[in-house]
């Protein structure tokens, strides 16, 4: 059982149900078994969904969005050389060991359950038992067919993300190497070999189709915090798009408005900046997981991306940035805490739409998605006309990065986009130059290392040409 992989021990800890306190009540751990759907929907809640803590939380370091406060402070000295820039070089310099150890040479992943990998594995794994069973349990059809269309839908998105992180762009290799598919919660006793990024992502179609399939005839809940007919339905909107499947994508967002999506006016917010991104806003139809911004005192929005926001008239900006006293903006549209923290809303079908459209010669319908959507954001906006298809093209991807700033969207668009250069400047300490790191364009490092301890305990995985590559050297 030596070779057995890591990340299916803990089945027996799962179907205790640790993280439902419902069942625990008044009973041994030894007693809790679930027998009802609504018991197995409890247990999706605990050991599917994600809690407050994101996995992929450090994504937005390698971005084209991110910057130090060089440029805003007049003394470096809080940042230069400080413990948190130290930590999160790594990722910010994009160095072929980021995946074991920090930038203080401080090992974050000797334990193989603390990696990204892993923790995605793991809800999978809770999503895989609740699949397992819920046909024996007992309760309506649609009760039923409700908890196995959320499990699927959030296993599909789980297995979307890890595509984005180990796999190569869909749109740029199909049939590269990505990560093992893990269908059931039953014990493998031999490594997993790793599926190609085009076995992923039909599986994420599959699974997120039949949830569809399966949740559409039923009532459509909002604001429980459980995954609902219109998530599922951006959720493949969002897939097509990246699987460049533009007809698909656009059917798919329409459901969304269908469904009762909505765009709020957010120039009536009051707020000067705050975090809306929860159910008071009419936009959301799904709330999970946590924070995906890991630390924003080190790290600011870049001065450029910020120049392509109406500072004055868009809400975006109002609402989505703070300023100190020293001049360093700070994001403040993200919940903090023990808040969940994501969202999936109605706007992204919207620019899904509206890009899918162009690609498909829609530039009429396109352009009147953008310019619906401005007009919620952005005060006193008047309608533009754009008539070339490749302007109108990144006028819409200029919206969503916008529309999604520190959201876990940029890092995964960069790549389908072409996997662009970026480059970042840091200064390992005050007196020192500020060097220049650059990732080229199709850089390996557009796929993630596999952390060594996860290596080590599945040894059916291969490691990506990124965790291969000799330190990145500054100029």
């Amino acid at each position: 059982m030596k070779r057995k992989l890591f990340l299916i021990a803990g089945l027996a800890g799962l179907l205790t149900l640790s993280g439902c306190t419902k069942f625990l009540e008044e009973k041994s751990q030894s007693d809790v078994i679930p027998k009802t759907a609504t018991d197995f929907r409890e247990l999706l809640i605990g050991s599917g969904y994600m809690t407050n803590s994101e996995p992929m939380n450090y994504l937005y370091f390698m971005d084209d969005d991110v910057d130090f406060f060089l440029e805003y402070d007049n003394d470096p000295s809080n940042v230069v050389g400080s413990y948190d820039a130290q930590q999160y070089y790594m990722w910010y310099t994009w160095q072929p060991k980021l995946a074991d150890i920090n930038g203080l040479g401080i090992l974050i992943a000797e334990d193989p359950a603390s990696t990204t990998y892993a923790q995605y594995y793991t809800k999978i794994l809770g999503c895989n038992a609740v699949l397992d069973n819920i046909d024996k349990s007992i309760g309506t059809q649609q009760e039923k067919d409700r908890v196995k269309a959320e499990a699927l839908a959030v296993r599909a998105m789980y297995y979307f993300r890890l595509a984005n992180l180990y796999g190569e762009p869909y749109n740029h290799n199909p049939k590269s190497l990505c990560v093992p598919l893990k269908l059931s919660s039953s014990i493998v006793a031999e490594p997993m070999v790793q599926a190609t990024v085009g076995d992923v992502y039909d599986l994420v179609v599959h699974d997120l189709q039949e949830a569809a399939s399966l949740m559409d005839p039923l009532q459509i809940i909002r604001k429980d915090f459980h995954i609902n007919q219109p998530a599922i339905h951006i959720l493949l909107s969002r897939v097509f798009l990246y699987m460049e499947r533009w007809k698909e994508s656009v059917a798919e967002a329409n459901k969304v408005f269908e469904q009762g999506g909505k765009l709020i006016d957010m120039t009536t917010l009051d707020t000067k900046s705050g975090n809306w991104l929860n159910y008071n806003n009419a936009e959301v139809e799904w709330v999970f997981g946590g924070n995906t911004q890991a630390d924003q005192s080190t790290y600011t929005p870049s001065a450029m991306f910020l120049s392509t926001y109406d500072a004055t008239n868009d809400a975006r900006y109002r609402v989505g940035f703070s300023v100190l006293n020293t001049g360093v903006p700070l994001v403040s549209k993200l919940p903090t805490g023990s808040d969940l923290a994501q969202t999936l809303r109605s706007s992204e079908a919207l620019l899904n739409r509206a890009e899918a459209s162009v690609q498909l010669d829609d530039l009429g319908g396109a352009l009147k998605d953008l310019n619906d959507l401005r007009r919620k954001r952005i005060a006193g906006y008047a309608n533009e006309v754009i008539g070339d298809k490749a302007t109108l093209l990144q006028a819409i991807r200029d919206e969503r990065r916008k529309e999604f700033a520190y959201e876990g969207f940029r890092w995964f668009d960069l790549r389908r986009y072409g996997m662009p250069e970026i480059s970042h400047r840091y200064q390992h300490d005050l007196g020192e130059s500020v060097l220049q790191y650059k990732l080229t364009k199709n850089d390996a490092m557009y796929v993630l290392p596999f952390p060594t301890s996860v290596l080590l305990k599945n040894p059916g995985l291969i490691q990506s040409a990124s965790g291969q590559m000799p330190d990145r050297i500054g100029q």
